[in-house]
């Protein structure tokens, strides 16, 4: 499966994202730039664990990272895409940028937010479902440009990186170290509530 569901804390994601740029297999993005800004390149795990210290427009701390993953030779060069906006609706502002593709990795980090934590994420298209949507973004390239073998080849690593690092298992997701301590003082981890669901813990 391309895809992997895990609990994950700030410390685990330095480990996590440690592995992706020790790996060197692909270039990490943001999902979408800041209003009028260009989209962020990122070049080592202290760029990616800064964001968590940014805060939403209402104030609140940001608890969740988006990353897009461009696999090295899988495909043309990366563009961004710019977005058009309604200044009336965003401040004034005119256009952000995206980054979107057929074959980009998504990996989306989530931190504790109050007495929860929600499970972080990663995933892919395949060829086939790619294929599928081709006909309504006409304006992306081919999915017949990209290498999915590739990306599905560094994807399976990528989830291999991650699941090595899990100490426990609930419903079907992996949960990292950090989460199972947090679980143990008594955080959910969405949806599951202590007391109420138990976890696998992994003998090793």
């Amino acid at each position: 499966m391309p895809n992997c569901d895990f609990y994950a804390t700030l410390k685990d994601h330095q480990a996590v994202v440690g592995w992706l740029f020790s790996d060197a297999a692909c270039h990490v993005y943001e999902l979408s730039s800041d209003y009028e800004q260009p989209l962020k390149r990122f070049d080592s795990p202290a760029d990616v664990l800064h964001q968590f210290e940014r805060c939403y427009p209402t104030g609140q701390p940001c608890h969740t990272v988006h990353l897009q993953l461009y696999v090295l030779g899988a495909s043309p060069p990366f563009i961004p895409r710019r977005v058009e906006l309604d200044p009336k609706a965003c401040g004034g502002a005119r256009f952000r940028y995206a980054a979107d593709g057929w074959g980009l990795v998504q990996l989306y980090l989530k931190v504790p937010r109050g007495d929860r934590l929600e499970n972080s994420h990663t995933n892919h298209n395949s060829l086939k479902r790619a294929q599928g949507w081709a006909g309504i973004f006409k304006n992306h390239p081919s999915p017949d440009s990209w290498d999915f073998k590739r990306i599905t080849a560094f994807s399976s690593r990528l989830n291999r990186a991650i699941r090595a690092r899990a100490v426990a298992k609930i419903g079907g997701r992996v949960v990292l170290e950090g989460a199972l301590k947090l679980w143990n003082q008594g955080i959910s981890l969405a949806p599951y509530t202590p007391g109420e669901n138990s976890v696998l813990v992994r003998i090793r």
